[in-house]
């Protein structure tokens, strides 16, 4: 009830266009700018005012015609005369002053009846004001305001009408009334309606626009923690491997040649990695997907043997019984020990790590360990600033409905344990760190 209250109370004073067989318009606001023609002159068109001229030239000629059959006194013609131009030129303007113009209908029709003289033409003035009130005001003005008009063009009727209060010439105008505010109050709700509809298509427009911005903001996201999860390791092994040749420069030409060799195939495949990611950005299919599949844990081993090139050391152990894992569950859980492991390899200490993968009924639990030198391990629990590398981790596991978490575990070593479903759930949103701070950068990449 309340919604139909306010829906009523919605003014219909602005109307927008989708075809000229509508009596309405439609701005280019969504709302209704342009009330239709037969309620009132306001609008474009020459149509429109050469009707609305000729509906209030209507009551005052109208009005002469009827004086001049009744073959009424001067004095009283030209009373009723000058009235109904008056009333004709408010009729005019209904649209800006409606309740004003029932008011100075119905007043004139008041003044004729106490001359012994009904004119018509101003009874029908007072049904057009009726009509006006209940189109362009709300029901709580023009209930009223029509059950008044009834009464007093009741009443004058009667005062003209010898007989009964049940004369057909009585009641008709009850019924002229009646139809007059349910017209008007059909107008009324066809522009509202008209009006919501168009409210409508533009919030689904908005709302179509800020889904739009969200998928874009998170395909950056994911374009972003793609490139830096493909370029990270192996700029971690060319540095390396870099470093080896430069070392070995002029003493041991095998180090050297092995640590280029390298340095190649990093630069190579990283290279193909990238090349990959900006084929599916300059695709003009979105829904293409690309050629190279997405890696997985089926490379684990392969990527094992890159660090043991650089001389990094990765104890593995798997425990359970190995799950097979949906795609991007499985691309998560593989570019979180990539990002581990390189991030150890970096920041750690001793040159080693430990990785264990626990399959368990519903998810894989992954945990990666490396010592930290004493001189730079924080206490349990130190929060320092956050690094892509960490924070790109957190949110690939909450993407799938996992979790991760990384804190030093008091006995000089970083732990990072990660738990990833074997099908994706609802996305978990990261646990925000207190502002400025999350786990050491020992795990976060620069």
């Amino acid at each position: 009830m309340a919604r139909r209250r306010a829906a009523d109370d919605a003014c219909p004073a602005r109307v927008t266009a989708s075809s000229r067989r509508r009596p309405w318009k439609v701005d280019d606001d969504g709302g209704v700018a342009v009330l239709p023609w037969f309620v009132g002159p306001d609008g474009p068109g020459r149509g429109r005012l050469v009707a609305n001229v000729a509906l209030s030239a209507a009551v005052p000629v109208l009005a002469l015609i009827d004086v001049a059959q009744k073959e009424l006194p001067v004095g009283a013609a030209a009373g009723v005369v000058g009235l109904s131009l008056i009333v004709g030129a408010a009729v005019y303007v209904r649209t800006r002053w409606p309740v004003a113009l029932l008011a100075l209908a119905l007043g004139a029709v008041i003044v004729t009846v106490l001359a012994d003289v009904l004119s018509p033409p101003l009874v029908a003035a007072s049904g057009i004001a009726v009509f006006t009130v209940a189109c362009v005001r709300p029901r709580r003005v023009s209930a009223p305001s029509a059950l008044v008009a009834a009464l007093v063009l009741f009443g004058a009727a009667g005062a003209r009408t010898p007989g009964p209060m049940t004369e057909p010439r009585m009641l008709i105008v009850l019924v002229w009334t009646a139809l007059a505010f349910a017209l008007g109050v059909a107008v009324r709700t066809q522009l509202a309606y008209v009006d919501a509809l168009a409210e409508r298509a533009r919030r689904a427009e908005d709302t179509r626009e800020q889904e739009a911005r969200a998928r874009i903001a998170e395909e950056r996201l994911r374009i972003a923690r793609e490139l830096h999860d493909v370029v990270a390791h192996h700029i971690a092994v060319i540095n390396v491997h870099a470093g080896l040749a430069r070392r070995a420069a002029g003493r041991d030409a095998a180090v050297v040649d092995t640590s280029l060799a390298h340095v190649q195939t990093a630069a190579s495949t990283v290279l193909a990695e990238l090349g990959a990611v900006l084929q599916v950005l300059r695709s003009n299919d979105p829904l293409e997907p690309g050629t190279e599949p997405a890696p997985g844990l089926d490379r684990l081993d392969a990527l094992l043997a890159t660090f043991a090139a650089t001389g990094f050391t990765v104890r593995t152990r798997a425990t359970g019984r190995p799950q097979p894992l949906d795609g991007a569950c499985d691309l998560a859980a593989f570019r979180i020990v990539q990002e581990s492991l390189t991030n150890a390899s970096k920041h750690g200490a001793g040159a080693r790590a430990d990785l264990s993968l626990t399959y368990g009924a519903d998810a894989l639990t992954l945990a990666v360990g490396n010592p930290v030198a004493s001189a730079s391990a924080p206490a349990p629990g130190t929060l320092v600033a956050p690094g892509h590398g960490l924070i790109g981790m957190r949110e690939r596991a909450a993407s799938c409905g996992g979790s991760l978490s990384a804190a030093p575990d008091g006995h000089g070593a970083f732990r990072m344990t990660a738990v990833i479903p074997y099908r994706p759930t609802a996305a978990v949103p990261t646990a925000a760190a207190p502002t400025g701070a999350v786990p050491p950068a020992a795990v976060g990449a620069p």
